[in-house]
């Protein structure tokens, strides 16, 4: 992979090593997909050290998750707040600007865009300041495990958008669209999500057009009559975090293929296993997906991993 790191002797935090692993399960293809920026890869607009790690899990189609991993890092660290430090709000902005322009492709003729979408999370780490901010739309996610006297404990730094929870429930309601359970579980039209990237047919301006696009769209509550709004945001939850330059910590990326078969604690107890063995961040991600999807009828599963320092820890601590 290269240097990991073109870190200053000030940062606060140095990145030991990152990596990241796919697998296509029982599906019959592959609609994941990862993106690791190490610090000398970044076409950065401040002097600090950064860090991206992205991953997206499309649906439907793998056409908008490509898509993303084209373009999400560059409108993210492009973006003038990178400069600012305003992480967040350079995160919400490219999001915006990611999903223009898939509607002006779809307007361009591709419609795959108005019923293919995708999840995804990210991390933009500063590892100069000992910064991690994330930010996340549906069900993929962010683990951050921390390393404590007692050992390792880890959380979940993301939020999950369900239609069935009772704010976003209220949400797709004043949006002017319906949550059904035809397939089972609470879901705007096909979707088991209430945020993504993509699926342009439950947002403005196709869910105002004069005819449906879908019979899906239909379900989501389209109306001809009435002006909506997005049925189905793209809005990500986003949050900061202060690393610790004493602090030892790994950075864990999933697609619901992984949380939906491994519980956040037997994932980092996993990871921390594989790496205590001498295994490196590719393979330790490896390992990791390699279990989620070795049950019959599993999903496309991905995991990034990146491994943390601060700069007053040991090399071998």
């Amino acid at each position: 992979m290269g240097p990991l790191s073109n870190s200053a002797s000030d940062d606060k935090l140095t990145l030991k090593d990152a990596g990241g692993n796919s697998a296509q399960g029982s599906r019959p293809s592959q609609q994941d997909q990862y993106t690791i920026l190490l610090p000398n890869q970044i076409p950065s607009k401040t002097d600090d050290t950064l860090l991206f790690l992205g991953v997206y899990d499309g649906h439907v189609t793998s056409d908008v998750a490509v898509h993303a991993k084209q373009h999400l890092h560059r409108l993210i660290l492009e973006s003038p707040d990178i400069q600012t430090g305003n992480y967040e709000k350079a995160i919400e902005d490219a999001v915006r600007k990611e999903d223009q322009l898939l509607l002006d492709q779809f307007k361009a003729g591709n419609e795959v865009f108005g019923k293919s979408g995708s999840t995804f999370c990210v991390c933009l780490v500063n590892l100069t300041e000992g910064v991690l901010v994330v930010g996340n739309l549906g069900d993929s996610h962010v683990l951050l495990a921390e390393h404590h006297p007692n050992g390792w404990e880890v959380k979940r730094i993301t939020k999950a958008h369900k239609p069935g929870s009772e704010a976003e429930k209220e949400r797709i309601k004043e949006a002017g669209g319906v949550v059904n359970r035809e397939l089972g579980s609470p879901r705007i039209g096909a979707l088991n999500m209430s945020r993504a990237l993509g699926d342009l047919q439950y947002k403005a301006p196709l869910i105002n057009a004069e005819e449906p696009f879908s019979l899906e769209q239909e379900i989501a509550g389209f109306n001809p009559d009435k002006e909506q709004g997005d049925l189905l945001s793209n809005r990500p939850s986003v949050s900061r975090i202060e690393l610790k330059e004493d602090g030892k910590y790994i950075v864990i990326l999933t697609t619901d293929g992984v949380t939906d078969e491994m519980a956040d604690r037997r994932i980092l107890d996993r990871v921390v296993a594989h790496r205590n063995y001498g295994t490196r961040a590719e393979g330790v991600a490896g390992k990791i997906t390699t279990e989620a999807t070795a049950s019959p009828m599993s999903d496309n599963a991905t995991c990034v991993c990146a491994f943390i320092y601060g700069r007053s820890v040991g090399e071998t601590a």
